[in-house]
């Protein structure tokens, strides 16, 4: 029987001095690789990663030099402040507080009359508030720097809505343009919005074709209104005065006190609005009514329009020129839709069965928009329909709504100066492509 080969010293000297090198690789790599030997628990990973967004600043959450400065930013044990990124649902933030979805829905149910989560988006800021027990007790949405709204919990398990404003001023800057092309192009490469633009159309559509009257070299300017609470814009803005010079002739909208656009002779520029939204009148199911006894829940809540009994797929008109500014399908309010009329005055429709209009459309007086249903939580088919002035609802068929007429004898003298004043300043302040020109700082960019 062959004895198997014995290694040779060479060879045994050369085994050890791999082995030596491979010990001493492995223990110089253990210190520098703590991940390959000690695991992060997923947990605490994913607190801290809500915190980051709950905060809003998730910059914060890669800096370790900034821990401190952010544990002094969070908001107190009782508060869960969270910043709303693209794809947040109101159901996931929920659950990430630890809330039970039942209080969500009890949420949606007292937003019904308001529909302020309707306009949950990126970068909206709310916060969850619990009781020193750690129950949820209410919800804080953030609308704009001076409006906020506040869902409170009551003792049996329902929501009481809050709206809290702050005091804010309205500052006017001009914006000056050229017809250099079509109006629409000229007005929003000068500064103004698309919505902004369609509301001068809206104005002055009446006393004029923008596609056929207007020559390149005609000039227009525009007094642009911004919302502010200290120095901070809100974000909200108005047209104060339009003046639109063809030729040897201008055109001028004056936005006043109550707003509504007159010219400079006081005659009013703003369409009259119908007085009801369907062809013809139906009856009132339930009135307008700020402190209504709900006919489901048996609580009192207000109902800020009127419903009518109009039968499924009845056809459903616009009051007024606008633009759509929200398409919706609301667990109680069903299929919505809101119209902003420029100025001060946006409607509102609700439970419709279909809708026929899409957001950011331009929308003329009597257009059919929808037809009515019975979606959401109703009683039986209807429509609600809801007018708003200045942000408040009002009963739409009996409130001031325009109506083409002119500013009252008594207010003529105080319109007048009001006009000339925003006159002078159109023709003599800078505007904000002038700034531009001259690379001075324009504090609305």
């Amino acid at each position: 029987m062959t004895q198997p080969r014995a290694f040779s010293l060479r060879h045994k000297l050369l085994i050890a001095g791999l082995g030596a090198i491979i010990l001493l690789v492995s223990l110089l790599a253990a210190p520098t690789s703590p991940a390959l030997t000690q695991a992060v628990p997923v947990a605490e990973a994913e607190a801290e990663s809500v915190t980051a967004s709950n905060t809003g600043h998730p910059e914060n959450a890669t800096s370790p030099a900034h821990q401190d400065e952010q544990r002094d930013e969070q908001p107190d044990d009782n508060t869960l402040a969270r910043t709303v990124q693209p794809g947040d649902t109101l159901s996931e933030i929920f659950q990430s507080g630890n809330v039970p979805l039942s209080d969500l829905r009890q949420i949606i149910k007292a937003d019904t009359e308001y529909l302020d989560l309707e306009t949950l988006r990126p970068g909206t800021e709310l916060t969850l508030a619990f009781d020193p027990d750690g129950n949820f007790s209410a919800l804080e949405l953030r609308l704009d720097p001076a409006r906020k709204v506040a869902y409170t919990k009551q003792s049996d398990g329902s929501f009481e809505y809050r709206k809290y404003e702050a005091d804010t001023r309205w500052v006017s800057e001009v914006i000056r343009g050229r017809i250099t092309g079509s109006f629409y192009a000229s007005a929003v490469r000068s500064g103004l919005t698309r919505a902004q633009v369609l509301l001068i159309d809206q104005l002055l559509g009446s006393k004029l074709d923008f596609s056929r009257d207007l020559r390149v070299g005609d000039t227009f300017s525009v007094m642009v209104g911004h919302e502010l609470i200290g120095p901070d814009s809100t974000g909200n803005t108005r047209l104060d005065a339009i003046a639109l010079n063809r030729r040897n002739t201008t055109l001028y909208a004056f936005r006043f006190d109550d707003g509504n656009y007159y010219d400079e002779n006081g005659e009013s520029v703003s369409p009259a609005f119908l007085r009801w939204p369907t062809s013809k009148r139906y009856r009132v199911s339930s009135p307008f009514n700020r402190n209504r006894l709900h006919p489901v829940t048996g609580r009192r809540r207000p109902h800020n329009g009127v419903d009518l009994a109009t039968p499924i797929g009845t056809p459903v008109l616009s009051t007024g020129d606008g633009i759509v500014r929200r398409v919706g399908n609301h667990p109680y309010a069903g299929k919505y839709i809101d119209i902003d009329h420029g100025g001060s005055h946006t409607t509102r429709y609700l439970h419709l069965s279909k809708v026929l209009v899409s957001t950011g459309a331009q929308i003329r007086r009597g257009q059919q928009i929808a037809r009515s249903g019975n979606t959401g939580r109703s009683t039986g088919p209807h429509l609600h329909f809801e007018f708003h002035i200045k942000g408040r609802p009002v009963n739409p068929l009996t409130a001031n709504i325009p109506t083409a007429a002119s500013v009252p004898a008594a207010e003529a003298a105080r319109f007048a100066e009001k006009a000339e004043q925003q006159m002078a300043v159109m023709r003599h302040a800078a505007s904000r492509s002038e700034l531009l020109l001259s690379e001075a700082p324009s504090l609305f960019e």
